[in-house]
């Protein structure tokens, strides 16, 4: 009697929970896969040095260890054929606070379609048009985050609505938000809010494994307000982002160029910029105006076997105007990374990696360079 019971429990839970074949686990509701959960961890173990240095005198920090980078939970679920909505929580690090590993929501949304792939329609907190595309192109996430997002041009996620789709069987698709412009980590809105923070992205597919696709962001993000009858105008960002890219399961290489201007309309002096990889690059006066421009080379191959190999090159340029163009300071940055990735398992993937970049004029101060050099174990895993 206490086998068969075990018996049926035991045929009970496979038919409740499946492994899918795309990744993650379907839940199953009379024999129709309605609820599926995913996870998703980035492990990193690296050797770190940063050396600063300031009129010749070099000051260096040595750090070795183990980082919980990112850790994801999701679940989505399929109302029916046209509606779903999804749930991601992400484990972030915040150095202040007792308990430093503090999680997150990523995303909370509901998505349903108005006019099958040609007209999708989100509601909630999701991911904003560029970001999360890019990173499916490029594939090594786990390693480096892409141009707009490790400089911080733009945000992975973002509340308010957006509408995408797909258009002439494939060859044209889009994704237009209208978001807060707080960010994933905020969220809601602060009080007095008054900008909304409008980013778009269009692709182009004329080929089979080519791609082309445009950005364009305008917004405040949430620096705009209007609090008891006191406006602050704020700083308005524009973004303009261009990529190429062509490849095949085996293969991707590809190009991007960034525009970012980030310009106060009024006394913001602890407000920072898009693209400040210092600390004190940042708007003081109204006026004032912070130019980026930056470009970014990448690829990634399947050498044979679980192997693969993968790289980007990335070049950014900050220009500060503080108080007309006379008044001009700038830094710079170059970053290498590369690395050989395997894979033991389909949902493992280990890679040694080299990361090495080099900011010059740190803040302005042609006389300040940070060098930061590491190499590194990661490790992705995901369900």
């Amino acid at each position: 009697m206490k086998a068969s019971i075990k018996t049926v429990a035991a045929a009970a839970m496979v038919a409740f929970a499946t492994p899918a074949i795309a990744g993650g686990v379907n839940v199953y509701d009379d024999g129709e896969s309605k609820l599926k959960l995913e996870a998703l961890f980035y492990l990193n173990t690296f050797q770190q040095t940063d050396d600063r240095i300031t009129a010749g005198n070099s000051v260096k920090t040595k750090t070795t260890g183990m980082a919980v980078d990112r850790a994801y939970f999701t679940a989505k679920y399929q109302m029916n054929e046209d509606w779903m909505m999804r749930f991601t929580t992400d484990v972030g690090h915040e150095g202040t606070l007792g308990k430093q590993q503090n999680i997150y929501l990523k995303y909370a949304y509901v998505e349903g379609k108005l006019a099958g792939k040609a007209a999708v329609l989100r509601i909630g907190q999701s991911h904003t048009p560029w970001i999360d595309y890019e990173q499916s192109l490029w594939k090594h996430r786990y390693v480096a985050k892409v141009m707009s997002d490790q400089y911080k041009f733009d945000t992975s996620a973002d509340l308010g609505f957006g509408l995408k789709g797909k258009l002439l069987d494939g060859m044209v698709d889009y994704f237009v938000t209208a978001t807060n412009g707080t960010g994933y980590g905020t969220g809601n809105p602060g009080a007095g809010l008054n900008g909304i923070d409008y980013n778009s992205r269009i692709g182009l597919h004329p080929l089979k494994g080519l791609d082309i696709d445009f950005q364009y962001m305008n917004g405040y993000k949430a620096t705009k307000t209007n609090i008891a009858n006191v406006a602050t105008s704020g700083v308005r960002s524009t973004l303009a982002q261009v990529m190429a890219s062509y490849g095949t399961k085996e293969f991707r290489l590809g190009a991007n160029y960034l525009m970012n201007n980030d310009k106060a309309g009024s006394a913001t002096a602890s407000t920072k910029h898009g693209g400040n990889v210092s600390s004190n690059f940042a708007t003081a006066l109204a006026g004032d105006e912070v130019k980026s421009r930056g470009m970014a080379l990448w690829g990634w191959a399947k050498v044979g076997g679980d192997f693969g190999v993968f790289g980007r090159f990335e070049s950014l340029k900050n220009k500060s105007y503080s108080g007309g163009i006379a008044n001009v300071t700038q830094e710079k940055v170059t970053r290498y990374v590369a690395g050989i990735e395997y894979s033991p398992v389909k949902n493992v993937t280990i890679a040694a990696v080299v990361d090495s970049s080099k900011l010059t004029g740190r803040g302005g101060v042609a006389t300040t360079t940070d060098k930061d050099n590491r190499v590194g174990i990661y490790t992705q895993v995901k369900l």
